[in-house]
């Protein structure tokens, strides 16, 4: 993960690559205002109970200040329910022909657990930092940091994340990625679908 995200920001620095020749001005591409549904599978969600579910998203873009919401709810083994939801606030730092996008942010989410014997609440603050690397105006490249502290339980999560955009038409994305926390290893995977207007 650390060499994926210094491989991003050599590329970065590298102004004069070619293939930067373009400035990314695609409505999908390093586009932040959008509606999005999506699927997500959550591995060893509570124990070793895999969980699978949909998910929504909003963003607005205010002269690359960003205002986003996002949810979700997931079903698993041993009767396992989950469900999600928050917001927060992020700022598009635009370099290199807005090829590259560095985005610092933070988010506060609220998330249940009920395992059908037990079930918990947890509020988290989440900042964290995400950097894309737009080849061209159909697909990009990202990778991200989160670290994620319970204001109720007293427990951090580091996470990292890999994924892709892809325009599959002028207004429309798919959104594919992976997400690893320090501790576990691989926690999760999740395919998207964006409408940008």
């Amino acid at each position: 993960m650390k060499k994926t995200l210094l491989t991003m920001l050599a590329l970065a620095g590298a102004g004069t690559c070619p293939l930067m020749a373009d400035e990314i001005n695609s409505k999908v591409i390093h586009d932040y205002t959008y509606v999005g549904a999506g699927y997500s599978y959550v591995h060893d969600a509570v124990g070793s109970a895999d969980a699978h579910g949909g998910t929504g998203e909003f963003s607005y873009d205010i002269n690359n200040f960003l205002i986003g919401a996002s949810g979700g709810y997931f079903r698993g083994s041993d009767s396992l329910e989950m469900w999600s939801a928050g917001g927060g606030v992020g700022y598009v730092i635009r370099a290199s022909e807005n090829h590259v996008n560095i985005i610092p942010r933070v988010g506060v989410f609220y998330s249940n657990v009920d395992v059908g014997f037990a079930s918990g609440d947890s509020t988290s603050v989440q900042p964290g930092i995400t950097l894309s690397y737009a080849f061209n105006n159909t697909i990009s490249v990202n990778a991200g940091y989160t670290y994620a502290h319970d204001l109720d339980n007293g427990g951090d999560i580091h996470a990292f994340r890999v994924g892709t955009e892809i325009a599959l038409s002028e207004q429309v994305g798919l959104n594919l990625g992976a997400t690893f926390t320090e501790d576990n290893g691989f926690s999760g995977a999740s395919a998207g679908v964006t409408f940008h207007f």
